[in-house]
């Protein structure tokens, strides 16, 4: 979304006239403001689509490779590069989680369901380098 913004997008707005395309331009504006909260949304919408999908598999409306393929694709999401903002939301998930279940008023059973949750998604989660 970067470089459709500041390579392509907003040069060729410019090159037209400075009056020409506002709405073009004020948009571009606006989406490359906004950037990483767009890519942070996405990201929580990748993450919370895998629980989707395991609920999708027991309720009998998705197939049983569904969740290992969408797995897979989560991982190689984790583990990408040059887009950190799923493993960065991971993070933010789980410290916000831990964060609830240590507040004295959690319940016992809750704070150990959400700890062994969070050390089942731990060893699930790639090694990146």
């Amino acid at each position: 979304m970067k470089h459709f913004c500041s390579l392509f997008s907003l040069p060729l707005a410019s090159a037209r006239s400075s009056n020409s395309l506002p709405f073009l331009r004020n948009l571009l504006e606006k989406l490359s403001a906004n950037q990483q909260n767009i890519l942070k949304f996405i990201a929580c919408n990748e993450i919370f689509l895998m629980p989707a999908t395991v609920f999708m598999l027991f309720s009998g409306q998705g197939s049983l490779l569904q969740p290992f393929i969408y797995y897979r694709f989560l991982t190689l999401r984790y583990s990408s590069r040059r887009n950190p903002y799923c493993r960065t939301l991971f993070t933010e998930l789980r410290i916000v989680v831990e964060h609830l279940i240590m507040k004295p008023s959690c319940p016992v059973f809750v704070r150990r369901l959400c700890l062994s949750s969070i050390s089942f998604i731990s060893r699930l989660a790639p090694t990146v380098a």
